[in-house]
């Protein structure tokens, strides 16, 4: 099973680019989408090649939004937002008998981390015992944008980044204490402990792409009752149409 994980930062516009392109040479299962930007009646709208389409979008118009698109039938999708928290579109579920799959986009803390007790006091704390009480039944998948690179040798320029947001002490605690109390395990770190400039996220600004400034910060996490059946995972760094790159997870 090929599960493919892609901030597309904006669903429209990368269909206008090489969506298409990627998906018949890529050939995804299961694709789950973080920054759609897409209201649920125009989403309704699109032609996308999978069988089964599921969204979870935003009040706010052109903001955050998730989707989870397969050629795999789920038992069952839960569309999440918790109680309390702005409706931002940030969680999917899709039960897949054998295995729960999760797409998160984590919320960003912001340049001047005017978000960051919200999003490591708030919702990562939710969010962490909500994928608890699922591993609790199941093996368990999470994957999407963390808005985190967890250490040092998981972005280029760590020494000039420990205040910016994305890589605070704060973030990256509240990152390993998802690892440890789930429990969870990084897949790309656990099959390249010491692998180095692979890259998930580049700056728009100074060509960090072409230089390849970047940051790892698109996950796929699994259960440890889950690893057993990892066959492989993939940065696709060369792919492009959005500041991020696709992931991907290959299961037995």
């Amino acid at each position: 099973m090929r599960l493919f994980s892609w901030n597309v930062n904006g669903l429209r516009a990368v269909l206008k680019k090489n969506f298409g392109e990627f998906v018949s040479a890529c050939a995804p299962d299961v694709l789950c989408l973080q920054e759609t930007k897409i209201s649920m009646p125009d989403a309704e709208k699109l032609d996308l090649p999978f069988k089964y389409k599921f969204f979870n979008c935003a009040e706010r118009k052109g903001y955050s939004g998730t989707a989870i698109l397969s050629n795999a039938a789920p038992e069952h999708v839960e569309i999440k937002d918790f109680d309390g928290h702005p409706r931002e579109g940030r969680i999917i579920r899709a039960d897949f008998g054998s295995f729960n799959l999760v797409n998160v986009y984590v919320p960003n803390s912001k340049s001047e981390l005017e978000r960051l007790d919200y999003r490591c006091e708030e919702f990562d704390a939710q969010f962490r015992g909500y994928l608890a009480s699922l591993a609790r039944e199941k093996p368990l998948a999470v994957c999407g944008d963390f808005n985190v690179a967890h250490e040092e040798i998981d972005l280029a320029r760590p020494d000039d980044n420990h205040m910016s947001a994305g890589f605070t002490d704060a973030e990256r605690a509240s990152f390993s204490r998802h690892l440890a109390e789930v429990p969870l395990v990084d897949v790309y770190r656990f099959l390249n402990p010491l692998g180095r400039d692979k890259y998930t996220w580049w700056s728009y600004r100074g060509g960090a792409r072409a230089r390849n400034v970047g940051w790892r910060i698109d996950y796929f996490l699994c259960t440890p009752s889950l690893m057993d059946k990892v066959s492989g995972f993939e940065i696709f760094d060369k792919v492009e149409g959005s500041d991020h790159c696709p992931v991907a997870l290959f299961i037995k």
